[in-house]
């Protein structure tokens, strides 16, 4: 996996759980069922999962990367606000990395 961000590999294993795609709120319970992650160390946990998401799609404005680099994973199913994400080339990605 390119990214060693513990909250990036959470929502990538939870979304491929999912088939590629999801609502936050299932992806949300997803990375609760693993139980790799502290989640009392944090204030707001699902702004992690929330801020990785926009920080790896070209959707969002504090994406960095350009869009369809490998920076750019996942994507807004239906719009920015809407609740809905996937992993970009899931097939593929699915395929090299999680085989």
């Amino acid at each position: 996996m390119r990214n060693s961000n513990k909250w990036f590999e959470e929502i990538v294993v939870a979304l491929i759980s999912l088939d590629g795609k999801g609502s936050l709120e299932e992806i949300y319970k997803r990375i609760q069922k693993q139980d790799n992650i502290d989640f009392n160390s944090y204030t707001d946990w699902k702004s992690q999962v929330r801020k990785n998401l926009y920080l790896n799609s070209s959707d969002c404005k504090i994406f960095k990367g350009i869009t369809g680099d490998q920076n750019d994973l996942f994507y807004s199913i239906e719009g920015i606000g809407k609740g809905y994400w996937g992993i970009r080339k899931f097939n593929n990605f699915k395929n090299k990395e999680f085989a």
